[in-house]
């Protein structure tokens, strides 16, 4: 079974996949890190070439959705391409973190200069940027089989959201 976490930068899709990964002693795969390693490139010089990033992102898709008893943090863009989520809701189980833009702000503030999406970005323009980005992302994100606020979770509730499809597979 592949359980697959999506959603902005911050929403905790690694801090979640983890945890499940560990309760449920799967793997756990975080697509970006697959992408960074393959290239041997940083994730700010895969951005730097758009074909190459969406290669490598359809590569990484292409890998982990025929993975046996893995837990995957998603790329924020991959979930908005092509028929990205039809594989991942094909393949297994999708949960989108939703978090608002004042959440993620909160979160990636202390590292906004790592962030290289919004390398350039005026600081008081970020949260306008975020606002803008999560309305694009989020018609692809609500296409998952579950959907929840980020902040309410805990893993109980998380593992009792995800067991009724483990318990169908």
């Amino acid at each position: 079974m592949l359980i697959y976490f999506l959603g902005y930068i911050g929403a905790g899709k690694s801090k979640w996949g983890r945890r499940v990964a560990d309760k449920l002693n799967y793997n756990f795969v975080d697509t970006r890190e697959m992408m960074i390693q393959k290239s041997g490139l940083s994730f700010y010089e895969l951005l730097q070439n758009r074909e190459q990033y969406i290669r490598l992102e359809q590569q990484a898709l292409r890998e982990v959705s025929r993975m046996q008893n893995t837990v995957i943090a998603v790329s924020e863009m991959l979930p908005c391409r092509a028929d990205n989520m039809g594989v991942m809701n094909g393949t297994g189980i999708t949960f989108y973190l939703r978090a608002g833009a004042g959440c993620i702000m909160m979160r990636i503030s202390k590292k906004l200069h790592e962030i290289p999406m919004l390398k350039g970005i005026d600081n008081d323009f970020i949260p306008d940027f975020i606002k803008m980005e999560l309305s694009n992302r989020t018609p692809h994100y609500e296409k998952a089989k579950i959907n929840e606020l980020e902040r309410e979770l805990n893993i109980d509730k998380v593992m009792s959201l995800i067991t009724p499809y483990l318990n169908n597979h």
